[in-house]
């Protein structure tokens, strides 16, 4: 734990692919050292397709089941988690443990935990992520009650540039264009670190968002941020108590050592949020950890605050 301390504090608020690598090399020993304890009680499905393209794959892990006769099964929470990677990287598997980690977290606390991918660059273009999270959520819709989950109970988890594609999917039209007529009610949303705008003048931002847009027009891109949707969404909607901006509920996150890119944006969000609706959103920042570590400690009893936090809010 110490190693992995003088890590985070060594490498700062400045965010790079060695950053990353360190992080997984460090956390991914202590999460092997504790799978045994979940093969006899969580089960795992994996790679359940979609949708139609490759990466249109989702995890599912919940608690194991002995049948019991005469006893009735409650329906569990679901939490559906899409991972981060500044859109050209990331899965349900990044190490042999991890995501996992995050999977065996909630069905070890009763939860169907529901992990998910969505296509990346080169090939992904907008608004692919929005698209691909909200036909995920769809199918979570659909199958989850088949593996015990309540449908009144699914909340939606996006960390890094999985929670800009949830942003552009709850508040750019692709959730609602997704149900097809079907209300795919989320009770809450949590974004973790999301790139809730772009700072442009990073070289490989730029060159990433360029190609994702499939533009050479910064403005285009600046009006498709997490920022400028969420404007929109929000002010065209009538102010009363029954607002639909107001829902689901929302948790935003951002790590203490965070890049000032992430920093900012999600500063600019609470502005923006506060400035329409007159009061906060739940808004949260993870001591001593940085952009990665956080989600990488996910089910480490000594080293997780969020996934706690993240189980309070989608059991609440």
């Amino acid at each position: 734990m110490d190693e992995i301390r003088k890590a985070i504090a060594r490498h700062g608020n400045i965010w790079s692919p060695q950053t990353n690598t360190e992080m997984m090399e460090l956390y991914e020993p202590l999460h092997a050292q504790r799978a045994p304890e979940f093969e006899a009680t969580i089960e795992v499905e994996k790679g359940i397709k979609y949708g139609s393209d490759a990466r249109h794959r989702v995890d599912v892990y919940r608690p194991a089941r002995a049948p019991e006769p005469g006893v009735v099964r409650s329906a569990l929470p679901v939490v559906v988690f899409f991972h981060g990677g500044g859109f050209t990287s990331g899965d349900t598997d990044i190490t042999p443990s991890m995501h996992g980690n995050i999977g065996h977290f909630l069905a070890s606390n009763g939860c169907i935990g529901i992990l998910a991918t969505y296509r990346l660059l080169p090939e992904a273009r907008y608004p692919s992520g929005g698209e691909d999270v909200s036909l995920a959520l769809r199918w979570v819709w659909d199958h989850v009650s088949q593996y015990g989950g309540d449908l009144a109970r699914i909340t939606a988890v996006g960390q890094s540039a999985g929670g800009a594609h949830l942003a552009s999917a709850l508040w750019d039209g692709h959730l609602h264009r997704a149900g097809q007529g079907v209300d795919l009610h989320l009770a809450g949303v949590v974004l973790l670190s999301p790139p809730m705008s772009y700072d442009l003048r990073l070289a490989r931002r730029r060159a990433n968002m360029l190609q994702y847009h499939n533009t050479d027009s910064d403005e285009y891109i600046l009006d498709r941020t997490g920022v400028s949707v969420f404007s929109r969404y929000a002010n065209a909607t009538v102010d009363s108590k029954d607002n639909p901006a107001l829902e689901p509920k929302l948790l935003l996150m951002v790590a203490e050592l965070d890049s000032d890119e992430i920093v900012e944006a999600n500063l600019a969000f609470v502005d923006a949020y506060r400035a329409r609706y007159r009061r906060m959103p739940l808004f949260e920042v993870v001591a001593g950890h940085n952009h990665i570590s956080y989600t990488l400690a996910i089910g480490l009893p000594e080293q997780d605050p969020v996934g706690r936090r993240v189980l309070a809010f989608a059991t609440a």
